[in-house]
């Protein structure tokens, strides 16, 4: 997200990186003598209380939420809905210190379903593109990867590229504190990722980026034509490796969680670019949407959704295309 995307001035994005700056740092000292599980209550709470505090947001929320899911029919699970949805955008600062304290206890407790995927993925020896949505404990994914033997390089926006330079950086450096390769801690979004991530791929490594961002590529996304990045898709396609969509699931309690690891998706190096291309991305957003489904309040990018729908409708009218067909 920018400014422009947003339409918020800057003076907003400067008292928010302060907020999220100062709330880092508050965490990171509770973190070390208040429970875990009460924490997140805390988080959970002041979540609760923006949803409610900001009305204009609140409404938005509540109705991009309905339309996006119309089989949910319970005004009060809507509401609920957009309530987690608020708290799940403060969650990430506080998983990286539950991380950093209780890994042991983490990945010991962490129930595993479909290792044998990504192990599938990588036996084909074209390096392996990891993927998913901001969802769940998306921001510690690569530090539970390492702990069970599976590294990926993540491609991040540089911080100062972001909204939020300073709170950025910090969730960076501290998810770097948690392990990551040595060799390739990160690539930077910029002008040498696509040439760094290629030659990764080629050595048969993998890669790691969400696709849940402001993009290109038009593809089914809750029963709506959306504008999102298409980045994986392109990496697949060019070396031929495959996709692989993960999710960290939060449970009942700090410990309670689940990896889910969806079966790969190959790339047809032989079929028209730019039709596999959507296909690829197509397939690899489903299984994100099947994530997000299992427990949406746990996706913190519902405030996107309603503008990558209105980018998707600005990029085919331009183009005079319709909907690719899934």
């Amino acid at each position: 997200m920018d400014e422009q995307t947003s339409g918020r001035p800057k003076p907003f994005f400067n008292a928010m990186d302060i907020v999220l700056w100062s709330m880092f740092h508050l965490i990171r000292f509770a973190s070390r003598v208040v429970p875990p599980s009460l924490l997140y209550s805390l988080l959970e709470g002041l979540g609760c209380l923006a949803f409610y505090a900001m009305p204009g947001m609140h409404s938005r929320l509540v109705t991009k939420i309905s339309e996006a899911l119309p089989e949910v029919t319970d005004s009060r699970e809507i509401v609920r809905i957009g309530r987690k949805a608020c708290g799940a955008f403060l969650f990430p600062i506080l998983d990286f210190f539950v991380m950093g304290k209780y890994g042991e206890r983490y990945i010991r407790e962490l129930r595993i379903e479909g290792m044998e995927n990504l192990e599938k993925a990588d036996a084909a020896g074209k390096g392996t593109i990891i993927t998913g949505t901001h969802h769940g404990w998306i921001a510690i994914v690569h530090a539970v990867m390492l702990r069970l033997g599976k590294v990926y390089t993540p491609i991040m926006f540089y911080p100062s590229d972001t909204p939020t330079p300073h709170y950025v950086w910090n969730l960076a450096l501290q998810g770097f504190f948690l392990g990551a390769d040595p060799k390739a801690p990160v690539f930077w979004a910029g002008k040498d990722t696509v040439r760094n991530a290629i030659e990764h791929l080629g050595q048969g490594k993998r890669i790691g980026l969400t696709f849940d961002v402001d993009g290109q590529g038009i593809v089914e996304f809750f029963g709506r034509p959306t504008a999102l990045a298409s980045g994986i898709a392109y990496f697949s396609y060019k070396t031929g490796a495959p996709i692989v969509p993960i999710a960290l699931i939060r449970g009942k309690g700090v410990f309670d969680n689940r990896l889910v690891i969806s079966p790969p998706i190959f790339p047809d190096q032989e079929a028209e670019r730019s039709v596999e291309m959507n296909r690829i991305l197509q397939q690899a957003v489903s299984e994100g949407e099947k994530f997000i489904r299992a427990d949406p309040g746990q996706w913190m990018n519902w405030f996107g959704l309603w503008h990558w729908w209105d980018e998707a409708e600005k990029l085919m009218a331009d183009k005079g295309t319709e909907m690719p067909h899934k």
